[in-house]
C-alpha cells in the first residue's frame, strides 16, 4: 500500500522517471493480481481434494457397512467384497498420505 501510494507522489513528476514509474507499478500490479489468483486457485483446488476425499471415505463407511450387515446375518455376497475393494482402492487415489512409500515400507 506504501507503495501504491509513494507511486502515485512521484508520479506527478513529469518526463522518462515518471513512465518508468508508471510502468514499475503497472508491472507490480500485475504481478500481485497473478499471485493472488494463484492462492485462489490453490484454494480452490484444496477443497475440492478435500470434498473427493471426503466423499470417497463415507462411500467406503457405507460399503463397510452394508458388508457387515451381511456378514452378520452369516451371508457373504462377493459383490459386496468387491464393492468393499473397489472403495478402498478409490479412496487410497485420491490422497498421497493413504499410499504406502513403497521405498520405506511404511
Amino acid at each position: 500500500m506504501l507503495a501504491v501510494v509513494l507511486g502515485f507522489c512521484l508520479l506527478a513528476q513529469e518526463g522518462p522517471a515518471q513512465a518508468r514509474l508508471e510502468r514499475e507499478i503497472f508491472v507490480w500490479q500485475v504481478n500481485h493480481n497473478a499471485e493472488s489468483n494463484a492462492n485462489q486457485t490453490a484454494d480452490r483446488e484444496s477443497a475440492y481434494e478435500e470434498r473427493q476425499f471426503v466423499n470417497k471415505f463415507n462411500h467406503l463407511l457405507d460399503t463397510l457397512k452394508e458388508f457387515a450387515d451381511q456378514y452378520n446375518h452369516h451371508k457373504v455376497d462377493l459383490k459386496k467384497i468387491k464393492a468393499l475393494k473397489k472403495a478402498w482402492r478409490d479412496l487410497e487415489k485420491t490422497d498421497g498420505w493413504l499410499r504406502l512409500d513403497e521405498a520405506t515400507g511404511h
